[in-house]
């Protein structure tokens, strides 16, 4: 790059999405700009900076062979400043952008939506919700905080053990069912997912999603093992037992370590971790 300018971050941003869809209009759609947009700032870079990145083919913007080192570093670069840019923001206590929360959909479906409006107000900012049972990549800034039940947390992420949760036996109570209902996906690897491997492994339908279950359950499709906050509430579901050999499951509140003990992040977690003790009843059944 030239010594006599610095380079434009801003620019790079489209020279790595050019250079990971392989088009100007691939890249366009990503970020949501027009074709002409991207056309300029790839034009701007290269005339600026003095270096020709992609060859110009038939099948669109091609990475040249000696630049894909040059694109891997412009990547890794930006990643960085990403990461700065989430951690300053973390620490504004007011952010027009809001912050990020994602927890398993059995939590989404009932418990936490009565939290949002509370959350939102003691931050002063936006909140997203991202339900899924698949943990996101919060070095990437996916998300900012994270209420999940585990044994453990893994080591890129910090926070605190704010609740506990048990599972319940249930079954239809309009239908009288023989078989069982399986555990697939991440829930296969809870400690419910363990109780039907030792108990239960002949089933002939399974789900990844343990609201997926209540609601197969309450058809009549089988008995299942779900979470007592939502199979007490689950309408058409009544329940058979807590299994004792099912150990009760933590419930963290988290954040990545890197950021962690950002104030306004910690806030969040902590407004968080007190609502859910006030629903541990409710989690224990």
């Amino acid at each position: 790059m030239s010594k006599s300018a610095q380079p434009n971050w801003d620019d790079i941003r489209y020279v790595v999405a050019v250079a990971d869809h392989g088009s100007v209009a691939g890249a366009a759609r990503a970020l949501s700009v027009n074709h002409a947009t991207v056309l300029r700032r790839i034009a701007s870079f290269e005339s600026r900076e003095g270096v020709r990145v992609f060859d110009r083919t038939p099948r669109g913007y091609q990475v040249s062979p000696d630049r894909r080192a040059l694109i891997e570093a412009m990547r890794e670069a930006g990643q960085a400043l990403g990461q700065v840019e989430e951690m300053i923001d973390a620490e504004r206590p007011n952010l027009q952008g809001g912050i990020r929360v994602t927890s398993v959909d059995t939590f989404c479906h009932d418990l936490l939506p009565s939290m949002m409006p509370g959350l939102a107000q003691e931050i002063g900012s936006r909140v997203e919700v991202i339900s899924g049972n698949a943990h996101l990549d919060f070095a990437r800034f996916q998300a900012h905080v994270t209420v999940r039940p585990a044994a453990e947390l893994p080591k890129d992420l910090s926070g605190e053990k704010a609740a506990f949760m048990r599972f319940g036996v249930y079954t239809s109570a309009n239908h009288d069912p023989e078989g069982w209902l399986g555990l697939s996906g991440a829930i296969s690897r809870s400690v419910a997912g363990s109780w039907m491997r030792r108990h239960h492994q002949n089933v002939t339908l399974t789900a990844d999603s343990f609201v997926t279950l209540a609601g197969l359950c309450a058809a009549g499709c089988g008995k299942a093992i779900l979470p007592v906050v939502i199979g007490d509430i689950w309408p058409g579901l009544q329940r058979l037992m807590i299994p004792s050999d099912v150990p009760k499951t933590p419930i963290w509140v988290a954040s990545h370590v890197d950021y962690a003990r950002s104030g306004r992040l910690l806030k969040a977690r902590k407004f968080l971790a007190a609502r859910l003790r006030e629903r541990q009843a409710e989690l224990m059944g």
